[in-house]
């Protein structure tokens, strides 16, 4: 518990917003506002922990202070007033974490508006970031002392040392690099596009990479499933799912792809043969830094941040629980106006 509370305070004193902690019961765990030196919002009247309730009861999904998501309050202050807000939630080791953006005097643009939830977002991974920074840097601080202690180190130790830290440096990098590039909006317009021209973008990449070489692809395309977005960011989501599933299969086996609408959604699922998700695992998957890779492949970010673009569009990633082995995930789009 002191570790966790230590952690809070981190979060809290990073993230720009007022932020809530919530347990896997719906319980709630801490509020930015409960330090001592923490500043009352402008304006407000009401304590953060006591205006948990009526957050917590706009939540939807089957588990909704479990489900990811971001969803609008309106509040009347005891002055008549009105507060708009933007709460964005999302998934983590303890439960998850509530972020309360005040909006009520913001008249931003879309663009201005798509940028504000990227920040929100990367306030979600900054707890995660202190931990996976911290293991390599450690790494990297031993090898040294360890080549330092040395008057003249054989070779052996020496490209040990040194291969450990490349490998180290390449991770903190990828992090780093990462998180910068998900940081921006970017200034791609979004327009109307269909998902198979994104798939197929994704695909290609992972072609041309040397990925599906013994890989056998079923593919089931639909031309009329159309969509309103950015292809490109769009394109990044397919692109993180085909390369978690030919690792997992380690670039052999069955790759599934399909693309239908439904509704007034269009869905795409990508299914491979591979190990699959354990159950007790499934919850944790789209948390920052977790990953199920054992040697060490990606940063752990990739279904995050496929998960927060997919957010952006209106839109959403599942886990789909077939039978068989495998894994399936599903991604859901609004279909764009005719």
């Amino acid at each position: 518990m002191r570790d966790r509370a230590a952690l809070f305070e981190q979060i809290y004193a990073a993230s720009p917003w007022p932020m809530l902690m919530i347990g896997p019961e719906g319980e709630l765990l801490g509020a930015s506002d409960d330090r001592s030196d923490a500043e009352p919002a402008a304006g407000d009247d009401m304590p953060l922990r006591d205006r948990a309730r009526h957050y917590l009861g706009l939540l939807r999904g089957a588990v909704p202070w479990l489900t990811p998501q971001a969803v609008d309050s309106v509040r009347t202050l005891a002055s008549g007033a009105l507060v708009h807000e933007r709460l964005h939630l999302r998934r983590t080791e303890w439960g998850a974490c509530l972020a309360v953006i005040d909006r009520s005097e913001m008249q931003t643009p879309p663009p201005a508006d798509a940028q504000t939830a990227r920040l929100a977002a990367l306030g979600f991974m900054v707890a995660g970031v202190c931990h996976e920074v911290t293991n390599p840097l450690t790494s990297l601080h031993s090898i040294v002392q360890i080549l330092r202690a040395e008057r003249q180190p054989s070779r052996e130790l020496l490209d040990k040392g040194l291969n450990n830290i490349a490998v180290n440096v390449k991770r903190i990098l990828d992090i780093s690099r990462r998180l910068v590039t998900f940081s921006r909006v970017g200034d791609e317009p979004r327009a109307r596009f269909a998902v198979d021209e994104a798939v197929e973008e994704a695909l290609y990449v992972v072609r041309h990479e040397g990925l599906m070489q013994h890989v056998e692809l079923q593919r089931q395309a639909d031309a009329g499933a159309v969509v309103f977005g950015s292809i490109g960011q769009v394109r990044e989501i397919f692109l993180n799912l085909l390369v978690n599933a030919l690792q997992a299969m380690d670039g052999r086996g069955v790759l599934q792809v399909a693309t239908r609408r439904n509704g007034t959604g269009v869905e795409v699922t990508v299914a491979d043969s591979g190990p699959g998700v354990p159950e007790a695992l499934r919850a944790r998957i789209f948390e920052p830094f977790f990953t199920t890779k054992l040697d060490a492949r990606g940063t752990g970010l990739g279904l995050a941040i496929s998960n927060e673009i997919a957010l952006e569009h209106g839109g959403s990633i599942e886990l789909h629980e077939g039978g068989g082995r495998g894994a399936a995930f599903r991604v859901v789009l609004p279909r764009a106006p005719a």
